[in-house]
Protein backbone atom coordinates (compact mmCIF):
# COMPACT_ATOMS: atom_id res chain seq x y z
CA UNK A 1 0.00 0.00 0.00
CA UNK A 2 1.19 3.51 -0.85
CA UNK A 3 -0.34 6.80 0.24
CA UNK A 4 -0.48 9.61 -2.33
CA UNK A 5 -1.28 13.29 -1.82
CA UNK A 6 -2.18 15.10 -5.07
CA UNK A 7 -2.35 18.89 -5.37
CA UNK A 8 -5.04 20.01 -7.83
CA UNK A 9 -6.13 23.42 -6.54
CA UNK A 10 -7.64 24.78 -9.74
CA UNK A 11 -10.83 23.96 -11.66
CA UNK A 12 -13.05 21.03 -12.58
CA UNK A 13 -11.64 20.52 -16.08
CA UNK A 14 -8.11 20.40 -14.68
CA UNK A 15 -9.06 17.59 -12.32
CA UNK A 16 -10.83 15.67 -15.10
CA UNK A 17 -7.62 15.65 -17.15
CA UNK A 18 -5.70 14.54 -14.04
CA UNK A 19 -7.74 11.35 -13.94
CA UNK A 20 -5.02 9.95 -16.18
CA UNK A 21 -2.81 10.02 -13.06
CA UNK A 22 -5.19 9.60 -10.14
CA UNK A 23 -7.17 6.75 -11.68
CA UNK A 24 -3.97 4.98 -12.79
CA UNK A 25 -2.60 5.17 -9.24
CA UNK A 26 -5.82 3.76 -7.84
CA UNK A 27 -5.94 0.97 -10.45
CA UNK A 28 -2.29 -0.01 -9.84
CA UNK A 29 -3.22 -1.40 -6.42
CA UNK A 30 -6.51 -1.62 -4.56
CA UNK A 31 -4.56 -0.77 -1.42
CA UNK A 32 -3.27 2.55 -2.75
CA UNK A 33 -4.74 5.58 -1.01
CA UNK A 34 -5.33 8.79 -2.98
CA UNK A 35 -5.93 12.07 -1.14
CA UNK A 36 -6.39 15.38 -2.95
CA UNK A 37 -5.71 18.99 -2.03
CA UNK A 38 -8.48 20.75 -3.95
CA UNK A 39 -9.87 24.23 -4.44
CA UNK A 40 -13.30 25.48 -3.46
CA UNK A 41 -14.11 25.37 -7.21
CA UNK A 42 -13.53 21.65 -7.76
CA UNK A 43 -13.84 20.03 -4.31
CA UNK A 44 -17.58 19.33 -4.59
CA UNK A 45 -16.98 17.63 -7.93
CA UNK A 46 -14.01 15.57 -6.74
CA UNK A 47 -15.99 14.11 -3.83
CA UNK A 48 -18.05 12.10 -6.34
CA UNK A 49 -15.05 9.93 -7.19
CA UNK A 50 -15.22 6.88 -4.96
CA UNK A 51 -11.48 6.15 -4.90
CA UNK A 52 -10.57 9.57 -3.43
CA UNK A 53 -10.32 9.01 0.31
CA UNK A 54 -9.67 12.50 1.73
CA UNK A 55 -10.14 15.97 0.25
CA UNK A 56 -8.39 18.97 1.77
CA UNK A 57 -9.58 22.38 0.57
CA UNK A 58 -7.02 25.08 -0.11
CA UNK A 59 -9.15 28.25 -0.05
CA UNK A 60 -7.72 31.24 -1.85
CA UNK A 61 -8.19 34.25 0.42
CA UNK A 62 -6.34 37.54 0.68
CA UNK A 63 -4.14 36.14 3.44
CA UNK A 64 -1.88 33.52 1.88
CA UNK A 65 -0.26 32.74 5.22
CA UNK A 66 -3.62 31.82 6.75
CA UNK A 67 -4.39 29.70 3.66
CA UNK A 68 -1.21 27.73 4.18
CA UNK A 69 -1.67 27.50 7.97
CA UNK A 70 -5.19 26.10 7.58
CA UNK A 71 -3.96 23.50 5.07
CA UNK A 72 -0.98 22.57 7.21
CA UNK A 73 -3.18 22.04 10.29
CA UNK A 74 -5.36 19.62 8.26
CA UNK A 75 -2.43 17.55 7.00
CA UNK A 76 0.34 18.01 9.59
CA UNK A 77 -0.23 14.67 11.37
CA UNK A 78 -0.30 12.65 8.14
CA UNK A 79 2.59 10.85 6.50
CA UNK A 80 2.61 10.19 2.76
CA UNK A 81 4.71 8.00 0.52
CA UNK A 82 4.28 10.34 -2.46
CA UNK A 83 3.37 14.01 -2.69
CA UNK A 84 2.62 15.20 -6.24
CA UNK A 85 2.07 18.85 -7.20
CA UNK A 86 0.03 18.38 -10.39
CA UNK A 87 -1.44 21.87 -10.62
CA UNK A 88 1.93 23.61 -11.05
CA UNK A 89 0.95 26.41 -8.66
CA UNK A 90 3.49 28.32 -6.59
CA UNK A 91 1.29 27.98 -3.49
CA UNK A 92 1.15 24.20 -3.93
CA UNK A 93 4.91 23.95 -4.48
CA UNK A 94 5.63 25.96 -1.32
CA UNK A 95 3.05 24.08 0.75
CA UNK A 96 4.47 20.74 -0.34
CA UNK A 97 7.85 21.63 1.14
CA UNK A 98 6.39 21.47 4.67
CA UNK A 99 4.28 18.30 4.28
CA UNK A 100 5.68 14.98 5.48
CA UNK A 101 6.24 12.74 2.45
CA UNK A 102 8.97 10.25 1.53
CA UNK A 103 9.05 11.27 -2.15
CA UNK A 104 8.00 14.65 -3.54
CA UNK A 105 7.27 15.33 -7.22
CA UNK A 106 6.26 18.58 -8.86
CA UNK A 107 5.07 19.87 -12.22
CA UNK A 108 6.25 23.45 -12.67
CA UNK A 109 7.05 26.05 -15.25
CA UNK A 110 10.11 28.25 -14.76
CA UNK A 111 9.07 29.71 -11.41
CA UNK A 112 12.23 28.85 -9.49
CA UNK A 113 15.84 27.89 -10.28
CA UNK A 114 16.25 24.16 -10.83
CA UNK A 115 18.76 23.81 -7.97
CA UNK A 116 16.15 25.25 -5.57
CA UNK A 117 13.48 22.81 -6.79
CA UNK A 118 15.88 19.89 -6.44
CA UNK A 119 16.60 20.96 -2.87
CA UNK A 120 13.05 20.16 -1.79
CA UNK A 121 11.67 17.79 -4.45
CA UNK A 122 12.88 14.41 -5.65
CA UNK A 123 11.47 14.70 -9.18
CA UNK A 124 10.80 17.80 -11.27
CA UNK A 125 8.75 17.58 -14.48
CA UNK A 126 8.80 20.77 -16.52
CA UNK A 127 5.23 21.63 -17.45
CA UNK A 128 6.12 22.63 -20.98
CA UNK A 129 3.47 23.28 -23.60
CA UNK A 130 5.62 21.62 -26.27
CA UNK A 131 4.18 18.34 -24.99
CA UNK A 132 0.55 17.49 -24.39
CA UNK A 133 -0.33 17.24 -20.75
CA UNK A 134 -0.86 13.50 -21.12
CA UNK A 135 2.73 13.04 -22.33
CA UNK A 136 3.94 14.80 -19.21
CA UNK A 137 1.69 12.51 -17.18
CA UNK A 138 3.27 9.48 -18.86
CA UNK A 139 6.67 10.68 -17.63
CA UNK A 140 5.25 10.71 -14.11
CA UNK A 141 3.73 7.22 -14.38
CA UNK A 142 7.05 5.87 -15.64
CA UNK A 143 8.79 7.40 -12.64
CA UNK A 144 6.21 5.80 -10.32
CA UNK A 145 6.67 2.48 -12.15
CA UNK A 146 2.96 2.38 -12.98
CA UNK A 147 1.95 1.00 -16.33
CA UNK A 148 0.56 3.64 -18.68
CA UNK A 149 -3.06 2.73 -19.48
CA UNK A 150 -4.14 2.41 -23.11
CA UNK A 151 -7.30 4.27 -22.18
CA UNK A 152 -8.92 5.65 -19.06
CA UNK A 153 -12.53 5.10 -18.08
CA UNK A 154 -12.83 8.45 -16.34
CA UNK A 155 -16.21 7.62 -14.83
CA UNK A 156 -15.42 4.06 -13.71
CA UNK A 157 -15.30 4.97 -10.01
CA UNK A 158 -17.59 7.98 -10.14
CA UNK A 159 -21.00 8.40 -8.56
CA UNK A 160 -22.50 9.13 -11.95
CA UNK A 161 -26.20 9.91 -12.04
CA UNK A 162 -27.80 8.79 -15.29
CA UNK A 163 -31.25 10.29 -15.61
CA UNK A 164 -33.52 9.74 -18.55
CA UNK A 165 -33.71 12.85 -20.70
CA UNK A 166 -37.32 13.65 -21.53
CA UNK A 167 -36.37 14.93 -24.96
CA UNK A 168 -36.39 13.22 -28.31
CA UNK A 169 -33.05 11.66 -29.24
CA UNK A 170 -30.72 11.94 -31.01
CA UNK A 171 -29.98 15.51 -30.03
CA UNK A 172 -27.08 17.89 -30.34
CA UNK A 173 -25.93 19.66 -27.17
CA UNK A 174 -24.99 23.32 -27.62
CA UNK A 175 -23.38 24.71 -24.46
CA UNK A 176 -23.45 28.52 -24.64
CA UNK A 177 -21.52 29.54 -21.56
CA UNK A 178 -20.18 33.04 -20.91
CA UNK A 179 -17.02 32.41 -22.97
CA UNK A 180 -19.07 32.70 -26.17
CA UNK A 181 -19.94 36.30 -25.32
CA UNK A 182 -16.61 37.63 -24.01
CA UNK A 183 -13.52 39.12 -25.57
CA UNK A 184 -11.43 38.25 -22.50
CA UNK A 185 -11.42 35.17 -20.26
CA UNK A 186 -8.04 34.72 -18.53
CA UNK A 187 -6.62 35.92 -21.87
CA UNK A 188 -7.88 37.89 -24.90
CA UNK A 189 -10.55 36.28 -27.08
CA UNK A 190 -11.71 37.07 -30.60
CA UNK A 191 -15.20 38.54 -30.22
CA UNK A 192 -17.93 36.45 -31.85
CA UNK A 193 -20.56 39.14 -32.40
CA UNK A 194 -23.45 37.21 -30.88
CA UNK A 195 -26.94 38.65 -30.52
CA UNK A 196 -30.41 37.04 -30.46
CA UNK A 197 -30.70 37.01 -34.25
CA UNK A 198 -27.19 35.64 -34.88
CA UNK A 199 -27.82 32.88 -32.31
CA UNK A 200 -30.98 31.90 -34.19
CA UNK A 201 -29.02 31.91 -37.48
CA UNK A 202 -26.41 29.66 -35.85
CA UNK A 203 -29.13 27.23 -34.70
CA UNK A 204 -30.50 27.07 -38.25
CA UNK A 205 -27.02 26.20 -39.50
CA UNK A 206 -26.70 23.40 -36.94
CA UNK A 207 -30.11 21.93 -37.78
CA UNK A 208 -29.27 21.89 -41.50
CA UNK A 209 -25.84 20.35 -40.85
CA UNK A 210 -26.73 17.69 -38.28
CA UNK A 211 -30.49 17.21 -38.93
CA UNK A 212 -30.94 16.87 -35.21
CA UNK A 213 -32.89 18.26 -32.28
CA UNK A 214 -30.89 20.62 -30.08
CA UNK A 215 -30.59 21.22 -26.35
CA UNK A 216 -29.09 24.57 -25.36
CA UNK A 217 -27.50 24.98 -21.93
CA UNK A 218 -25.79 27.90 -20.25
CA UNK A 219 -22.85 28.34 -17.91
CA UNK A 220 -23.24 29.26 -14.28
CA UNK A 221 -23.01 32.99 -15.06
CA UNK A 222 -26.13 34.40 -16.69
CA UNK A 223 -25.63 36.36 -19.91
CA UNK A 224 -27.91 39.24 -20.87
CA UNK A 225 -27.92 38.34 -24.57
CA UNK A 226 -29.26 34.86 -23.79
CA UNK A 227 -32.15 36.36 -21.84
CA UNK A 228 -32.92 38.64 -24.81
CA UNK A 229 -32.74 35.61 -27.11
CA UNK A 230 -35.20 33.72 -24.91
CA UNK A 231 -37.68 36.61 -24.78
CA UNK A 232 -37.57 37.15 -28.54
CA UNK A 233 -37.86 33.56 -29.78
CA UNK A 234 -39.54 31.51 -27.03
CA UNK A 235 -43.17 32.25 -26.32
CA UNK A 236 -43.47 29.66 -23.51
CA UNK A 237 -40.84 30.88 -21.05
CA UNK A 238 -41.61 28.13 -18.50
CA UNK A 239 -40.81 25.36 -20.98
CA UNK A 240 -38.74 27.06 -23.68
CA UNK A 241 -39.02 25.11 -26.94
CA UNK A 242 -39.17 26.19 -30.56
CA UNK A 243 -39.26 24.52 -33.95
CA UNK A 244 -36.52 25.31 -36.44
CA UNK A 245 -37.23 23.77 -39.82
CA UNK A 246 -38.62 20.42 -38.58
CA UNK A 247 -36.49 20.01 -35.45
CA UNK A 248 -37.06 20.96 -31.82
CA UNK A 249 -34.74 23.29 -29.94
CA UNK A 250 -35.03 23.22 -26.14
CA UNK A 251 -33.47 25.85 -23.91
CA UNK A 252 -32.45 24.73 -20.40
CA UNK A 253 -31.66 27.86 -18.40
CA UNK A 254 -30.34 26.36 -15.17
CA UNK A 255 -28.38 23.16 -14.71
CA UNK A 256 -25.80 21.95 -12.25
CA UNK A 257 -22.51 20.56 -13.49
CA UNK A 258 -23.74 17.04 -12.76
CA UNK A 259 -26.88 17.70 -14.80
CA UNK A 260 -24.67 18.96 -17.63
CA UNK A 261 -22.74 15.69 -17.49
CA UNK A 262 -26.01 13.83 -17.93
CA UNK A 263 -27.04 15.97 -20.91
CA UNK A 264 -23.64 15.33 -22.53
CA UNK A 265 -23.94 11.61 -21.78
CA UNK A 266 -27.24 11.37 -23.66
CA UNK A 267 -26.22 13.58 -26.60
CA UNK A 268 -24.75 12.55 -29.95
CA UNK A 269 -22.44 15.56 -30.22
CA UNK A 270 -21.39 18.54 -28.11
CA UNK A 271 -20.56 22.03 -29.36
CA UNK A 272 -18.85 24.29 -26.82
CA UNK A 273 -15.94 26.57 -26.08
CA UNK A 274 -12.96 24.51 -24.99
CA UNK A 275 -13.06 23.96 -21.23
CA UNK A 276 -14.35 21.62 -18.52
CA UNK A 277 -17.40 20.52 -20.49
CA UNK A 278 -15.27 19.45 -23.48
CA UNK A 279 -13.17 17.31 -21.12
CA UNK A 280 -16.37 15.68 -19.84
CA UNK A 281 -17.39 14.96 -23.43
CA UNK A 282 -14.01 13.40 -24.20
CA UNK A 283 -14.24 11.33 -21.01
CA UNK A 284 -17.63 10.00 -22.14
CA UNK A 285 -16.26 9.30 -25.64
CA UNK A 286 -18.62 11.76 -27.31
CA UNK A 287 -17.90 13.66 -30.51
CA UNK A 288 -17.10 17.27 -29.73
CA UNK A 289 -16.67 20.53 -31.63
CA UNK A 290 -14.67 22.94 -29.49
CA UNK A 291 -14.15 26.62 -30.24
CA UNK A 292 -10.58 27.70 -29.58
CA UNK A 293 -8.55 30.90 -29.80
CA UNK A 294 -6.28 30.85 -32.87
CA UNK A 295 -3.31 32.60 -31.25
CA UNK A 296 -3.49 30.18 -28.28
CA UNK A 297 -3.23 27.01 -30.35
CA UNK A 298 -0.02 25.73 -28.68
CA UNK A 299 -1.46 26.24 -25.20
CA UNK A 300 -4.78 24.67 -26.19
CA UNK A 301 -3.07 21.67 -27.74
CA UNK A 302 -1.33 21.08 -24.41
CA UNK A 303 -4.77 20.37 -22.89
CA UNK A 304 -6.64 18.67 -25.73
CA UNK A 305 -3.92 17.30 -28.02
CA UNK A 306 -4.55 13.76 -26.79
CA UNK A 307 -8.28 13.83 -27.54
CA UNK A 308 -9.20 11.74 -30.58
CA UNK A 309 -12.91 12.56 -30.64
CA UNK A 310 -12.65 16.35 -30.85
CA UNK A 311 -12.66 18.75 -33.78
CA UNK A 312 -11.73 22.39 -33.34
CA UNK A 313 -12.96 25.60 -34.92
CA UNK A 314 -11.30 28.97 -34.41
CA UNK A 315 -13.22 31.70 -32.60
CA UNK A 316 -14.46 34.29 -35.06
CA UNK A 317 -17.60 36.13 -36.06
CA UNK A 318 -20.44 33.64 -35.55
CA UNK A 319 -21.23 33.59 -39.30
CA UNK A 320 -17.65 32.52 -40.03
CA UNK A 321 -17.85 29.91 -37.25
CA UNK A 322 -21.07 28.58 -38.84
CA UNK A 323 -19.34 28.20 -42.22
CA UNK A 324 -16.39 26.41 -40.64
CA UNK A 325 -18.66 23.96 -38.83
CA UNK A 326 -20.46 23.19 -42.11
CA UNK A 327 -17.10 22.07 -43.56
CA UNK A 328 -16.49 19.50 -40.81
CA UNK A 329 -16.89 15.79 -41.53
CA UNK A 330 -17.96 13.23 -38.95
CA UNK A 331 -17.85 9.50 -39.58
Amino acid sequence: MAKFLIFRTDRIGDFITSQFITSSISDASKKNQVDVVASSYNSRYIKNFKYIKNIFIFDKTKNKFLDFLNLFLQISKKKYDYLIVLDGKRRSFLSGIFINSSIKICFLKDFYPKFLINLFYDKYIKNTETNTQNKNFQILLNYLDIKTPKSINYYKKYKFIINKITFQKPYLHLHLDEKWFKDHYFYDFDYMNLNPDSIYFFLETLVKKFKSNIIITQGFKRVKIMQEFKRKYFTNTKNPKIKIINKTVKFIEKSSFRELENIVFNSKILICCEGAISHVSHSLNKNTIALIQKDRIISTNFWIGHMNNIKTVYRNDIKKVSKDILKLNFT
